[in-house]
């Protein structure tokens, strides 16, 4: 009677091996296939949009529909000239990847003023999609920043660091369609307060940053899941 227990208990234990060998064999086919098939997106020229100004929102989708005249933001969150420092990082970070498929940001800016507008109507989706036309781009990126403050001390030497919030989207000129979208938050903190949000001063060797060099860091980490 032993030896039947024993002998059926043996059975259950192979097919439960034999089942999780062909179960990893799956997963580790349709990863190979995966890594072997990655999805590619033709196409030959890409501008960047001046950074909209506006305040934050959860959803990070929301922004890109929002008529212009809702992006209302507080000053004192984005100091001045942040919006055109940070697109300026964005379109030096393409440059670098892509050169010449890259349309010159003053080209951009032209076509983009020249575009009749109505704030009350107007998105940024569509103002991205009229200027991505008007320059014959496949793709035209998107931003809004939320936030870009310079570190403040205080009668201490700590206060706050420096503190960089932005969304950004990738639209298929063609379609209006979003094809990648991500966001970065990030404040400075010292290590003795928050040891996993001072990842930033670690990274950059332990240093405090300005708005516009953690605004530059920002860029570099979104970039690393750009999927041109």
């Amino acid at each position: 009677m032993k030896s039947k227990g024993l002998a059926i208990c043996v059975m259950i234990t192979v097919w439960c091996i034999a089942g999780l060998m062909v179960d990893g064999y799956h997963r580790r086919r349709a990863v190979a296939q995966s890594q072997a098939e990655p999805i590619k997106i033709r196409w030959e020229k890409i501008g960047v949009m001046p950074f909209f100004k506006g305040r934050r929102s959860d959803d990070t989708g929301e922004t890109i529909v929002c008529p212009i005249c809702e992006l209302s933001f507080k000053s004192e969150n984005i100091k001045d000239g942040g919006d055109r420092a940070i697109t300026r990082y964005v379109q030096e970070a393409l440059e670098r990847r892509y050169r010449d498929k890259v349309i010159a940001l003053d080209a951009v800016s032209r076509a983009y003023q020249e575009i009749p507008r109505d704030d009350t109507k107007d998105t940024p989706r569509g103002l991205a999609q009229k200027a991505g036309e008007a320059l014959g781009t496949d793709f035209m990126i998107v931003g809004a920043l939320w936030r870009y403050r310079d570190r403040i001390r205080d009668e201490l030497g700590s206060g706050r660091g420096a503190s960089v919030a932005f969304d950004m989207y990738l639209i298929e000129v063609s379609s209006g369609r979003t094809v990648w979208k991500t966001k970065f938050d990030e404040t400075q903190r010292p290590l003795t307060e928050d040891i996993r949000g001072a990842k930033v001063l670690i990274k950059k060797g332990a240093k405090w940053l300005s708005a516009d060099e953690l605004a530059q860091y920002g860029i570099e980490e979104v970039f690393k899941k750009f999927p041109l």
